[in-house]
């Protein structure tokens, strides 16, 4: 019995699977795996990562990608100059004060009309680390992730850029 056949028969994931809706999803597992090790010595921190990573790739960044993925987050999370009932619903940090922090970093970098590089390097880092822990604690329905997709996609983008860069 091969992955796929586990989990089609596992009572969580008893619908047909389309991995093809998932692909950026296993891709990432994969590239957070290479980010934590070259950038994070092996223990990635949400607390000191992001920023740390921020001010020293905010000049060697590739500004065209690092644009395209914030646009990105931007338009999902952001309507009207105010953010969307998705974002204030995102999970951010382990208890509600370091979350506050970050999602309200986040919020204050998507809603600024010129952010400056390092700031958008560091909050699309803060939605990463939430993006993974969100993604491995807890049981997820495959039709949730195949929501996510995309944001794993653009995640991606950043991370290749990152270790590139470093």
């Amino acid at each position: 019995m091969n992955e796929l056949q586990w989990l089609k028969n596992n009572r969580y994931y008893a619908e047909d699977i389309d991995e093809s809706k998932l692909k950026n999803i296993f891709y990432f597992t994969l590239i957070w795996n290479i980010f934590e090790k070259e950038c994070c010595e092996n223990f990635a921190e949400i607390g000191f990562h992001p920023r740390c990573i921020a001010e020293k790739l905010t000049s060697k960044i590739n500004t065209s990608v690092l644009n395209d993925v914030c646009g990105y987050f931007k338009d999902r999370y952001v309507a009207n100059n105010k953010t969307k009932t998705i974002f204030n619903d995102f999970k951010f940090g382990k208890d509600a004060n370091d979350g506050k922090v970050y999602k309200d970093f986040v919020r204050k970098t998507l809603l600024a009309n010129n952010a400056s590089n390092k700031d958008k390097i560091q909050s699309l880092l803060y939605i990463a680390f939430r993006l993974r822990n969100n993604l491995y604690h807890g049981i997820k329905e495959v039709s949730k992730l195949y929501d996510q997709n995309e944001n794993f996609k653009q995640i991606n983008l950043l991370l290749m850029e990152i270790v590139d860069k470093r």
